[in-house]
């Protein structure tokens, strides 16, 4: 069987991993320890967990339980003390002070999610991610990152993580065992990247003879990748990589009007597949658009991508290279 290995995190992560759970082959999935906003901040730093956001979102996506189970880890209140928590991330949070270890609670919520799939932090502390402007200025913190406060910011010149530490080692594993490695889709700076900070994983990816596959997402987002390209995100990722992408799959549809009208309200632009193949780099243009429209739940404080990639064709495309 076919191991898969996915780093990255958040809605993109999880829509492909929704697809390619239908498929005989065997999926990991490598997420970031920096996320700091909404239900999973205020848990982060109140219990001192690991960010479970992320964590639930690929549970939920990996799950073959009933819906109202599914539906349980996915709530989210609306009013009240807790309003903006997602009950799937208390649910996390209490499970790894329980089991004292976050493996172990993610094994526990796996089994009552009937998971098809394996998921791992990519290091066993909470990290704090820092972006280094053009112009020198730092900002702290994954949700200011990734939600900017000010209406103009420069460009984003350099990541850091602190502690930048170890690797979790059943991460390390799942890539020395990979016959593919994809990246994304997902926020470049403060869902993928983040991952390559980490001790150990950059250097396992290269040493791996996997496949390296990049997803690239639909839309910029403001703050991260104002005015890139398709090559703009392959250069950036190979540049924290410090190695090459083998498989660059993107959209090539344009959305229609009246969605590329309400993203540029949110300063976002259709990213175009300007790549052409070379002698290493593989390109695979599709319309790749959900007819879905997500909006977002009651009570969710965040700011939330609500076009998506359609997980069917995406997983269909991913199945092809294997």
């Amino acid at each position: 069987m076919t191991n898969i290995v996915i780093i990255g995190g958040g809605t993109g992560t999880s829509t492909l991993l929704m697809g390619l759970k239908k498929y005989p082959v065997s999926l990991s999935v490598i997420v970031s320890t920096a996320d700091d906003g909404g239900s999973t901040g205020i848990l982060r730093k109140e219990l001192g967990v690991i960010p479970p956001g992320d964590i639930r979102q690929c549970l939920l996506a990996l799950s073959n339980a009933p819906d109202d189970v599914k539906e349980l880890f996915n709530f989210r209140f609306s009013s009240g003390r807790l309003k903006g928590h997602n009950a799937g991330n208390i649910i996390l949070a209490a499970l790894e002070k329980i089991t004292g270890n976050i493996d172990e609670a993610i094994i526990q919520a796996g089994e009552i999610l009937k998971v098809k799939g394996n998921i791992f932090p990519v290091t066993l502390k909470p990290t704090t991610l820092t972006a280094i402007l053009e112009n020198g200025k730092k900002i702290v913190g994954e949700h200011n990152i990734d939600e900017p406060k000010a209406g103009l910011r420069f460009k984003i010149q350099d990541l850091r993580l602190t502690p930048s530490g170890q690797a979790n080692p059943k991460a390390i594993a799942s890539i020395n065992k990979a016959d593919i490695i994809i990246f994304g889709p997902g926020d470049l700076y403060t869902s993928t990247l983040p991952n390559l900070l980490v001790k150990g994983i950059k250097e396992a990816v290269n040493k791996s003879k996997a496949k390296k596959v990049f997803v690239s997402n639909i839309m910029t987002k403001h703050g991260q990748t104002d005015g890139f390209k398709a090559s703009n995100f392959v250069k950036e990722l190979e540049k924290y990589l410090y190695g090459k992408i083998n498989v660059v799959v993107i959209n090539n549809k344009k959305p229609a009007p009246i969605y590329l009208s309400a993203y540029k309200k949110e300063k976002a632009e259709f990213i175009e597949p300007d790549l052409s193949p070379g002698k290493v780099l593989k390109i695979i243009a599709a319309d790749l658009i959900s007819k879905r429209i997500v909006k977002k739940a009651i009570g969710d404080k965040l700011v939330r991508s609500w076009l998506r990639h359609d997980s069917k064709k995406l997983a269909k495309l991913i199945w092809k290279l294997i």
